[in-house]
C-alpha cells in the first residue's frame, strides 16, 4: 500500500541507532543461545550434545553467523524520527515495515543505562505507544544522551500524556526544592529480600553445570570427588558442608539483589512519583499521579513469613512490554506495616485500611465446590493411571482443599467513601485497594448455589492498558447491592 505523500517529508530527518548498536545486539543474541544449550546440556543431561563439541561448534558457528547477518539488516533498516505531531518508525531485516504514532496517544518513557550504555556514553528509551498489542513499546536501545534529551523534550511539550521517565538535570534541580524523599532501601531490607528468592536452587544448579562442562576436557573428577568424600567422612562434616553451601548461595543472593536494587530510592513532587534503583544498570523513571488507577499489595509465601510485600501500581499506563511493567513497581520488598504507612504519604489520594469485614464462613462450601476438579477429579485421574503416585493425588487433594479453606477464613473486604478495598488469599494474598471514580465496570453475579447462600460475586474493570480484571468472589448478596449503588452513584457524578 502506497503511503501518503507527506510522509516523504520523513527522508530527510531520519535517524539511527548508534553503531555499537550491532555488538550490543549480537552480545545479547549469542549469550542467550549459549545459556540455552548450557541449560539442554546440563540440566537435561545431554553430555554428548556439549556446545564445545564439534557438533555444538558447528551450531554455534552458524548462529553467529545468522545473527550477524540479520542484526546488520535489522541496524541498516531502523530508522526514526519524532516531530510535533507523530513518531515515525521504520524497521525490519529482510522486509521493512514503516508506522506512524501520534505523538498525543504516546502513553510514557523509561529510560534505562546499563554499565555498557555509561561505558559507550549512550543510554536506552522505551517509548510506550499505548497500543492495545502485544509489543506496545518502541526500544531506541542505543541513542547518545543528547538525543534521549531532545526526544523527551519534544514528548513532553506536545502531550501531557506523556509521563518522562528521567527529568532533564536543569529540571531536576529547578525541582529539587519541591521533591520530597519517601524512602530509601536499607541494606538488612535488600538482606531479607535476598533470602526469598531461589538463590540456593540457582546456585547449585551453577555449580553442576560449570562442574559437568570443565569435567569433559579437564580430569577433576577425582578432586571433587575428594571434597565431597571429606564432607560425608563424618556427620559433623556433612552438616559443615552444607551450611557453607548455604552461605555461599545466600551470599550469591545477596549480591545480586543489591546489585539490582541497591540505591532505590522513591521521592514525589505534587505531580509525579520518582523512582530511581540499581547499581550496575541504572534505571530512573517517573509515574504520574493522576495516572495510578488502582493498587495491589501482594504477598508470597516466604514474603508473609518475613512480613514483607511487594506494592504495584495500577496505572493507565500500564502495557504487556516487560520492561514498562517494571516501572509499575513502587516497592519491590517492603515490610507491610511500612507499606502501609508510605502509600498515603506517596500517594495522598489513596489509603489502606488495616481492618477489613470477613466474608461469610459459609463461602467455603462455595469455594470448595467451585475447585472440585482440582481437588477431587485431577487426583483420581493421576491415582487410576499412575497408582504408583498415589502420594501426589494426596498431596493436590491437601493442597488444593486447605487453600480454599484458608481462603473463605482469611479474606476481606472493606467499603469506606471513595475506595473499596479488597484482600484475597491465605498462603499467598493480594490487596486490591480501588478508587471509585477510576474504575471503569463493576458486574454483578450469582450462581446457582450462592443464591441459595446469599452471597454473590464482583467482577470490577480497572481502567489500564490492558484492562485491568479483579474478581471478588462470595461476599453477602446486600454488600454486592451496596457496591453496585455505590458505583452507580459515581456514574451519576460524572453525569452531573
Amino acid at each position: 500500500m502506497e503511503l501518503p505523500a507527506e510522509t516523504n517529508t520523513h527522508s530527510d530527518s531520519l535517524k539511527k541507532l548508534h553503531p555499537s548498536w550491532i555488538g550490543f545486539k549480537l552480545f545479547k543474541s549469542i549469550k542467550g543461545f549459549i545459556m540455552f544449550c548450557l541449560f539442554i546440556t546440563f540440566f537435561l543431561d545431554y553430555s554428548s550434545n556439549s556446545i564445545f563439541s564439534m557438533r555444538g561448534l558447528v551450531i554455534l558457528s552458524a548462529f553467529i553467523i545468522f545473527k550477524i547477518i540479520s542484526t546488520i539488516l535489522e541496524w541498516k533498516h531502523f530508522n526514526y524520527s519524532i516531530d510535533n505531531k507523530e513518531l515515525f518508525i521504520e524497521r525490519g531485516r529482510f522486509i521493512t515495515m514503516k508506522r506512524h504514532f501520534a505523538v498525543d496517544n504516546i502513553q510514557g518513557i523509561k529510560q534505562n543505562s546499563s554499565l555498557f550504555h555509561r561505558l559507550t556514553g549512550l543510554t536506552s528509551l522505551s517509548i510506550d505507544i499505548g497500543s492495545s498489542e502485544k509489543n506496545s513499546a518502541i526500544k531506541l536501545e542505543m541513542i547518545t544522551m543528547s538525543e534521549a534529551e531532545l526526544i523527551k523534550q519534544k514528548l513532553s511539550r506536545r502531550s501531557i500524556n506523556a509521563p518522562v521517565q528521567e527529568e532533564k538535570q536543569d529540571d531536576v534541580h529547578s525541582s529539587h526544592s519541591e521533591k520530597k524523599t519517601h524512602y530509601e532501601v536499607e541494606t538488612k531490607e535488600i538482606l531479607i529480600a535476598s533470602l526469598t528468592s531461589l538463590s540456593l536452587l540457582f546456585f547449585i544448579f551453577l555449580l553442576h553445570s560449570i562442574y559437568s562442562e570443565l569435567s569433559q576436557y579437564f580430569a577433576i573428577e577425582v578432586y571433587v570427588d575428594k571434597v565431597l568424600g571429606y564432607f560425608q567422612s563424618s556427620t559433623m562434616m556433612l552438616i559443615i558442608g552444607i551450611s557453607l553451601l548455604t552461605l555461599f548461595s545466600l551470599v550469591y543472593g545477596f549480591l545480586k539483589t543489591y546489585i539490582q536494587y541497591g540505591g532505590f530510592k522513591i521521592t514525589s513532587d505534587p505531580h509525579r512519583i520518582y523512582v530511581e534503583k540499581g547499581l550496575a544498570d541504572k534505571t530512573y523513571f517517573s509515574v504520574p499521579k493522576n495516572k495510578v488507577q488502582a493498587l495491589s499489595i501482594n504477598s508470597g509465601f516466604i514474603h508473609k513469613m518475613l512480613n514483607i510485600a511487594t506494592v504495584k501500581l495500577i496505572s493507565s499506563t500500564d502495557t504487556d512490554d516487560e520492561e514498562m511493567k517494571a516501572s509499575n513497581i513502587l516497592f519491590p520488598f517492603i515490610k507491610r506495616n511500612k507499606a502501609h504507612s508510605l502509600i498515603p504519604e506517596v500517594l495522598p489520594s489513596f489509603k489502606v485500611a488495616k481492618n477489613l469485614t470477613a466474608i461469610p464462613r459459609i463461602s467455603i462450601l462455595v469455594k470448595i465446590l467451585r475447585t472440585i476438579y482440582a481437588w477431587l477429579l485431577i487426583p483420581v485421574l493421576i491415582y487410576y493411571f499412575f497408582p504408583s503416585s498415589w502420594y501426589v493425588s494426596v498431596l493436590l487433594t491437601v493442597m488444593v482443599f486447605g487453600s480454599q479453606v484458608f481462603n473463605g477464613l482469611f479474606s476481606g473486604y472493606i467499603l469506606d467513601g471513595s475506595f473499596l478495598q479488597f484482600k484475597k488469599g491465605a498462603i499467598i494474598t493480594r490487596t486490591f485497594i480501588m478508587k471509585q471514580d477510576k474504575i471503569e465496570r463493576l458486574q454483578f453475579s450469582e450462581t446457582f448455589i450462592q443464591r441459595k447462600l446469599g452471597l454473590a460475586s464482583l467482577k470490577i474493570t480497572i481502567r489500564s492498558m490492558p484492562t485491568k480484571e479483579v474478581v471478588i468472589h462470595d461476599v453477602p448478596v446486600k454488600v454486592a447491592y451496596l457496591c453496585q449503588s455505590w458505583f452507580i452513584e459515581k456514574k451519576d457524578k460524572v453525569a452531573v
